[in-house]
């Protein structure tokens, strides 16, 4: 008897065949695009650190690709938005099959767009305090030196009405450079020129500095913002994450926003991302001089101002819906037929365009959340709210919404359902996120192998159809990733292995993955498109092999 796995690659195999063959599927809607731009939640910008570690010919950890961060990375095309405020919610709908194994696949996309105009947007005067570790870790592969590149840049591109400070700290705290009456760049250039590698790292009282520079009172006519550089895990005074985590909450409570940046290999993910999620800021990998840069000219103006305060997305599913795993944020939280999350800030997206020059970073956040209907479920697939409050003001903006879906929601069209043209994109970016996400959270180089090739395979195909420059710099991305692989032992070249897999049935799940134990499956062999790419060839087919896999 076939596992439900073969089953479902036999009909991924039938997928893709068509796919191949070059069925148009035009989707549903006739979305023309519209409103100002995208947004984003705060949190991760890039997967910087997981390019990175493919660049060193590593297998990047799975805490590195953050969903909010690889989402960040793709610039998708903005709906009409209907409603007046500054946010509109503007929700979607995709049903299809899965890229990883076939099997029915039904998402409800969040997004939220801004009817403020990027080209017109215009931010309050800041009050900026810089903290830069510059402990002796600093010294490694010329990270001091990618800090002080998107430094000078920094204080280049200020304005006159700004005003900045410098910190810097290892296992002490030292202010470079207090705030002064005028902005004075030179002296902020000679500060930055100052910094060189020492000591320890004392995270802790370095963010205390640069939160105190602000004072207890920040003033409610500018910007008040930290942001905080480092390299490295807390090595002195109080290094613990949860009390580092609570002291900065104490002072984000005053107003104060908090943008954190991370360089090298070691420093401490999880505490700097969360920082940023918890500080109306936003996370960003410096994986070399030209990111400094990058992150200090083209984010600038986007990441120091928010749009809205205090944002609360809700979410009723229809009945018989199910939320089943969401993506996209920490802060969003499902329980069967519900679900919420609370935002300190939303920005607005830099990027405006599929510009390949505008980099890969800035395209906005969004929420994607696998959903389980029943054969009972009525149209209604949610009723969807945002209510947020305009910086500078007490009031509460609300806006209502609802998603429906009129055909069998148990059916998988041959052709993906799509509420809107820009779901085109975010259909393909989710399914490269859980293609890459699955490989990464597999111990075996051959089940990330297999879950990279069957994900290559679907985004080659979907993107000779719906041409897109992001999922294109993907396939680059799995290129790389399944060198490394190879590198490191990995023989796998079709999605076979896959089926011999732990959870591979299930690519939706908790962040931190699956256990790994022994079982036996048959994996099938699937189609390939001559235009796919020179030297990645499958057979159509099924092959059954009886593989026991070894516990890693």
């Amino acid at each position: 008897m076939r596992s439900p796995l073969s089953l479902r690659l036999a009909t991924l195999a039938t997928l893709t065949a068509a796919a191949c063959a070059g069925s148009t599927g035009a989707p549903a809607g006739d979305d023309t695009g519209g409103g100002g731009g995208n947004v984003s939640f705060g949190g991760a910008q890039d997967i910087g650190a997981f390019r990175a570690a493919l660049d060193r010919g590593e297998l990047p950890m799975a805490n590195t690709l953050d969903a909010n961060g690889f989402f960040n990375e793709h610039y998708n095309q903005t709906p009409a938005t209907t409603c007046g405020g500054t946010l509109c919610l503007t929700p979607g709908l995709s049903v299809g099959r899965d890229w990883l194994t076939g099997a029915h696949q039904a998402t409800l996309q969040i997004a939220v767009n801004t009817n403020v105009d990027p080209s017109t947007y215009h931010r309050l005067p800041l009050n900026l305090v810089v903290v830069v570790d510059h402990s002796g870790s600093m010294a490694s592969d010329g990270r001091l030196d990618k800090v002080k590149v998107g430094l000078h840049t920094l204080v280049d591109n200020l304005l006159p009405e700004d005003r900045l400070s410098l910190i810097s700290f290892d296992d002490v705290v030292t202010t470079d450079a207090p705030f002064t009456a005028t902005l004075d760049r030179a002296n902020l250039h000679t500060a930055v020129n100052r910094l060189q590698p020492r000591g320890s790292t004392n995270l802790y009282a370095g963010l205390e500095a640069g939160f105190l520079q602000l004072g207890e009172y920040p003033k409610s006519e500018t910007q008040n913002r930290v942001i905080f550089l480092s390299d490295g895990l807390a090595t002195a005074g109080n290094t613990s994450r949860p009390a580092i985590m609570d002291m900065a909450k104490g002072w984000i409570g005053k107003g104060i926003g908090l943008t954190t940046i991370g360089v090298g290999s070691d420093f401490d993910v999880e505490l700097m991302r969360g920082l940023a999620e918890n500080g109306a800021g936003n996370y960003y990998f410096l994986e070399d001089g030209a990111a400094a840069s990058e992150v200090f000219t083209d984010e600038l103006d986007f990441f120091m101002s928010p749009l809205a305060l205090d944002i609360k997305i809700d979410a009723i599913a229809g009945t018989g819906w199910t939320f089943q795993e969401a993506v996209g944020s920490r802060l969003f939280s499902s329980q069967g037929t519900t679900g919420s999350m609370s935002i300190p800030a939303v920005f607005l997206a830099s990027r405006t365009s599929q510009v390949p020059t505008e980099g890969r970073r800035g395209g906005g956040s969004m929420i994607f959340i696998h959903l389980a209907p029943t054969g009972d479920a009525t149209s209604k697939v949610a009723d969807l709210k945002i209510s947020y409050r305009p910086p500078g003001s007490t009031e509460r903006i609300t806006q209502s919404v609802s998603l429906d879906y009129a055909a069998d929601p148990l059916a998988t069209p041959d052709d993906p359902y799509l509420s809107g043209t820009e779901m085109a994109e975010r259909y393909a970016m989710y399914n490269l996120f859980v293609g890459l996400r699955q490989a990464t959270q597999s111990y075996d180089p051959n089940c990330a192998a297999a879950a990279l090739i069957a994900t290559r395979i679907n985004a080659v195909a979907w993107n000779e159809r719906h041409a897109d420059p992001d999922t294109a710099a993907d396939l680059l991305l799995i290129d790389q990733y399944l060198g490394n692989l190879r590198a490191h032992g990995a023989t796998a070249e079709t999605p076979a292995n896959l089926a011999s897999c732990p959870q591979a049935e299930d690519p939706y799940y908790p962040e931190g993955g699956y256990g790994y134990g022994d079982d036996i499956a048959e994996p099938v062999m699937l189609c390939s498109s001559s235009k796919a790419s020179a030297g990645w060839l499958v057979m159509l087919g099924a092959v059954l092999l009886t593989i026991r896999r070894r516990r890693r």
